[in-house]
């Protein structure tokens, strides 16, 4: 992520809790500010995103932010809520095209969300290098991220600001979504102070009033649509409030003929249509459309589909050898040579016998290439999978070490005792101890939420994509997810008996 030092923020050094703050990442934004801080428990770099709309907060001193008046008070808490609550949802998630919010807390009179740090670029700067992208290097960025979208609109959650500057392309080419606008976007119906979310070109035309409730999935697809036109553009097309007259927009099937593929161009327009109703509706309605075989014409090696025979080649055809078979006939009758009729009716048979062959050839090589057409689409789709399952092993894999940094073996035991907090549990809940990892009803235990130094036994399990630890509770022992679970900073190597 790119590196930039700002005034009116926290300096470099300050301490949040185990956080050590390096620097700003990117520019501070009106609705808060990224740092680039370091995890000196994990030792490890993490970004970390402040609450502070500078519409109607400000910061005092070293650290602590106030609202500028009273009268901003109850926005500036409305705000908060929203921000604690979109960080609650995304910590949900545990996809690869979707930034993992790793937790949340509240301290100098703010909130503050810690993600993980993405290396590599923004798709900004990923466009400035390369201006235009091939279709496979589109494809390779775009369908992660559909699938990533998939996941935040099944959740009944939208991404609200998606654009160049907030896709990340990591050092493996992976892509990642960053910097949700949902919070924004609720402060912004609740309050009048602060702007609409719009950044021309990429925002459709239901983003510039808050009013309008009938945002959704298509929301999202808009913008993903223009992101999409920039990379075979090399520039985003017109702001939406441009094209509502007189539409000055190229369509993206006239800039990209002959060189992408003509559903994928469709796909691109379609998703830029102005009314709502007229996009795409989902994720899979936009990427079938991308990904249908596009109609092809004429005949290549290239461009093959069925031989092209016209009435007007056929009928000449016929006529050609009718009129040779007529004066042939004529003529052999005139000559009265019997022998050379059976000659032309040879002649006549060896060249239908040809015009079959040429048609029998042609047909093969047009069912060859279906079949040529059909694996590459198997293949492609085996090779999504395989990337999928890979991400979600890696995931699986950090989670494991969150618990054994020196190793991922299934059973591992240490001289020392380790002791984890509960974390990521509601207010009015508690944390249930089973007595088999991942089983549901088997409930030997109720941990309370605040409940710290509960001891770790040394021995996870892997269920269904979940990290099942063994803890030892009350004199009690039984099986926990993992994610529920924090190292303690607060235990002296005493178990907790409370």
């Amino acid at each position: 992520m790119e590196e930039q030092q700002h005034r009116n923020t926290l300096p470099k050094g300050f301490w949040l809790n185990e956080y050590q703050i390096e620097s700003v990442l990117g520019k501070p934004g009106g609705f808060g500010i990224t740092y680039l801080a370091t995890d000196t428990h994990l030792r490890q770099s993490v970004a970390i995103k402040e609450y502070l709309p500078s519409d109607f907060a400000v910061r005092e001193g070293r650290s602590t932010v106030y609202v500028k008046s009273s009268s901003y008070e109850e926005s500036f808490q409305w705000g908060l809520k929203c921000f604690i609550e979109e960080a609650r949802v995304l910590a949900k998630f545990n996809h690869p095209s979707i930034i993992r919010v790793l937790r949340f807390f509240e301290a100098n009179g703010t909130a503050y969300m810690v993600m993980e740090y993405q290396q590599g670029h923004s798709l900004t700067d990923y466009l400035k290098q390369r201006r235009i992208l091939t279709e496979d290097e589109l494809l390779t960025i775009v369908l992660p991220l559909l699938e990533g979208l998939k996941e935040i609109h099944h959740a009944g959650f939208l991404h609200r600001d998606i654009k160049p500057n907030n896709i990340y392309i990591r050092s493996d080419l992976s892509p990642v979504l960053l910097d949700f606008g949902s919070a924004r976007f609720a402060i912004g119906q609740k309050s009048s102070n602060v702007t609409s979310i719009v950044t021309p070109g990429y925002a459709p035309l239901e983003q510039y009033d808050n009013e309008i409730k009938d945002q959704g999935p298509w929301t999202d697809i808009y913008a993903l649509g223009a992101v999409m036109y920039c990379a075979i553009n090399g520039e985003p097309p017109p702001a939406a409030t441009r094209r509502v007259l007189k539409d000055p927009m190229t369509s993206a099937t006239k800039i990209g003929e002959g060189k992408y593929k003509e559903n994928l161009l469709k796909a691109i327009d379609w998703a830029l249509q102005l009314s709502e109703e007229d996009r795409p509706q989902t994720v899979d309605q936009l990427r079938n459309k991308m990904l249908a075989p596009s109609p092809q014409k004429g005949f290549s090696p290239d461009n093959f589909s069925q031989p092209q025979w016209s009435l007007t080649n056929i009928v000449g055809i016929l006529l050609i050898f009718l009129f040779s078979v007529t004066v042939g006939i004529l003529w052999y009758e005139n000559q009265a040579h019997n022998t050379k009729i059976k000659d032309i009716e040879r002649i006549l048979r060896d060249a239908q016998a040809k015009i079959a062959t040429e048609w029998d050839a042609r047909q093969r090589v047009a069912r060859q290439l279906k079949i040529a057409e059909k694996q590459l689409k198997i293949e492609r789709k085996g090779r999504e999978k395989v990337v999928i399952k890979y991400r979600k092993v890696r995931a699986i894999l950090a989670q494991i070490q969150d618990f054994y940094p020196q190793t991922v073996k299934e059973t591992t035991h240490f001289d020392d005792a380790k002791y984890y907090d509960v974390i990521n549990v509601d207010i009015d809940d508690t944390l249930n101890v089973r007595e088999f990892p991942g089983h549901s009803s088997k409930k030997v235990a109720k941990v309370p939420r605040k409940e710290k130094c509960i001891q770790f036994l040394n021995h996870y399990r892997l269920v269904n994509s979940h990290v099942w630890v063994k803890i030892q509770y009350k004199g009690g022992q039984g099986w926990v997810n993992s994610s529920y679970l924090w190292e303690s900073e607060h235990c002296n190597g005493e178990e907790n008996v409370e």
